[in-house]
């Protein structure tokens, strides 16, 4: 088994190795996105601009070569479903937008929905966990959420982007229970966030930023 250190360091190592290139894809989508939907009004369309993101992010990424043996999964065909997928670590980002007005802490709930709630329910990362060497139609054991936002709600041009860890599907009004949150970099750097494990009474404040309430459309 890997250690637990170990654990957190491969997530810290590949949150890193993608940094450049997801940040290189989202400032490209978020543009062209912004192209395609400038005709109608975001306020009154919030969840286009989300919607079509994704597959503007999905043609790109698909157009490069991902680093460590990372690629591009999902079903674009419900709802642009987005995932980065390593079958190598058993490792896979779910990308989806947050809702900061919503949910505390930014990160949405799973909901009702069962497989949600079963993606978000996850042992903690210091269990020794341990990352084996997974074949390509095995479930994943580490599941992350790959959570994008507006960086201001004065404006669409700009974002912020960050790797999260869950450990239970959480409840609205509470922010959901995570063990961890890496604010990834355009430089490839990342910012590790206090560990939560959140409760009914917390509301830990993770960004300075203001952000913009949106659809997440994740499916």
């Amino acid at each position: 088994m890997t250690s637990t250190s170990s654990v957190t360091a491969a997530i810290e190592t590949q949150a890193k190795a993608l940094g450049p290139i997801l940040f290189a894809g989202m400032a490209a989508s978020l543009v062209s996105s912004g192209r395609r939907a400038r005709s109608l009004s975001h306020p009154k369309y919030p969840h286009l601009l989300p919607l079509i993101l994704r597959a503007e992010l999905r043609e790109f990424l698909e157009s490069e070569t991902l680093p460590n043996d990372w690629a591009v999964g999902g079903d674009p065909r419900a709802m642009g479903q987005l995932l980065l997928v390593n079958p190598v670590l058993g490792m896979e980002m779910s990308f989806l937008k947050e809702r900061r007005r919503t949910y505390p802490g930014g990160v949405p709930t799973a909901g009702r929905n069962p497989a949600r709630r079963a993606r978000w329910t996850q042992g903690e990362l210091d269990l020794d966990l341990g990352l084996p060497s997974l074949p390509s139609t095995a479930d994943p054991e580490v599941k992350l959420l790959l959570c994008w936002d507006f960086a201001s709600r004065a404006t669409l041009d700009q974002f912020v982007l960050r790797i999260v860890h869950t450990l239970a599907p959480g409840k609205y009004g509470s922010a959901v229970p995570c063990d961890l949150i890496l604010e990834v970099q355009d430089s490839g750097s990342i910012f590790s966030h206090l560990k939560f494990a959140g409760s009914d009474d917390a509301d830990e404040d993770f960004f300075s930023v203001d952000i913009q309430k949106d659809e997440n459309g994740f499916t």
